[in-house]
């Protein structure tokens, strides 16, 4: 991992040098490593980024970075984009009351060497950026929480633990679905595979995925059928179904929405994964929905109170890390290593047993 060597105390100013992987923003595939310098302020507190997952998840944040306000939390030079990871990071220098150098904290992160955050409402369950830039943006993406083996191995958490959140609350809205069989495309994510493994045996589960990706899919167990997008024709049938579209893909919807004409009660886009494709809002049928998860976490901690939220969350994740034998986790270094899996994962070239640990 990347010492915090870089840091230099300069005229009784806490400065540092960081590394910020720099994506274009009208052309995601593009990606470059940058050093800035910072000083750090009163009030502020710089995190050494030890790890951060790279999924799928990520590149819907970019690729809804404006329309969804992503590319708000950790600016850029115009053009560009920094993309926000989840994983753990150390505190290098403070100069926050209440945050202590050395403490760990889980989070969403640029995905750099460096961060440099105003933590405000300070406590034992952790701290808020209340930098001006973020105070508009979801709430739920501002809070850092003490790190806690809790929830299992860190890596496991920075793989899993973002994303599981999405898998739960939409597991909990389709729980109250009249639709008795769930089409998930994109079958082959992590937040896919999620809710795949929530609704197994309440609802009739069928994942929609590539070819190359079939055999994975039908090895983890999570779906009662499998079927490749050249055959979304098979998905004609009896009752009501609910679309889950976690690919972003317009002509996929567009299939999907033809093949089961009237059954299909409810439709839902939650990823984009296929950022590159065109999408299609002139569906057949019910309308299609954007699902945001920050949204209805704020719907459901305000029904269960913070505590109740947290203890349902909790039970399922539980059962969901222990089905998950299949994944492999890779772990590299290096602000040229992470570049390259980002254009691995913006080409599509992400093999999704694999599971992408990284620190720049």
């Amino acid at each position: 991992m990347r010492e915090a060597r870089d840091a230099v105390v300069v005229a009784g100013e806490f400065a540092v040098m960081i590394t910020e992987l720099h994506v274009r923003r009208d052309d995601l595939g593009v990606i470059a490593a940058i050093d800035r310098s910072a000083v750090i302020e009163d009030g502020e507190a710089l995190f050494r980024i030890e790890r951060f997952a790279l999924t799928a998840n990520n590149m819907t944040y970019a690729a809804h970075g404006v329309d969804m306000g992503y590319w708000g939390f950790f600016p850029a030079p115009a053009g560009f984009g920094i993309v926000p990871v989840w994983g753990f990071a150390v505190v290098a220098e403070s100069r926050a009351e209440g945050v202590a150098v050395g403490e760990r904290f889980y989070g969403y992160w640029p995905m750099a060497s460096h961060a440099v955050l105003l933590p405000g409402k300070v406590s034992a369950r952790g701290f808020s950026d209340v930098g001006a830039h973020r105070l508009a943006l979801p709430p739920v993406y501002n809070n850092y929480v003490p790190a806690s083996d809790a929830y299992g191995p860190e890596t496991v958490q920075a793989l899993f633990r973002p994303l599981y959140t999405t898998s739960f609350v939409l597991d909990v809205m389709l729980a109250d679905s009249l639709a008795q069989t769930l089409v998930l495309t994109s079958a082959s994510s992590k937040t896919a595979l999620g809710l795949a493994q929530a609704a197994k045996g309440r609802q009739r589960v069928i994942g929609l995925t590539s070819a190359a990706n079939r055999a994975f899919v039908e090895a983890t167990g999570y779906y009662d059928n499998v079927v490749e997008y050249s055959d979304v024709a098979d998905l004609a049938g009896d009752g009501p179904v609910a679309l889950v579209d976690f690919s972003g893909n317009g002509a996929v919807r567009h299939a999907v929405h033809v093949a089961l004409g009237e059954r299909l009660i409810e439709s839902h886009v939650v990823g984009d994964t296929h950022w590159d494709m065109a999408n299609s809002n002139d569906l057949p049928g019910v309308a299609a929905k954007m699902f945001f998860a920050p949204t209805v976490i704020v719907e459901r901690v305000k029904e269960w109170g913070p505590a109740g939220f947290e203890a349902r969350l909790a039970a399922a994740w539980g059962r969901f890390i222990a089905s998950t034998g299949w994944v492999e986790i890779i772990e590299a270094d290096g602000a040229e290593a992470v570049a390259g899996h980002w254009r691995g994962l913006a080409a599509g070239r992400i093999d999704p047993a694999e599971g992408l640990v990284l620190t720049v």
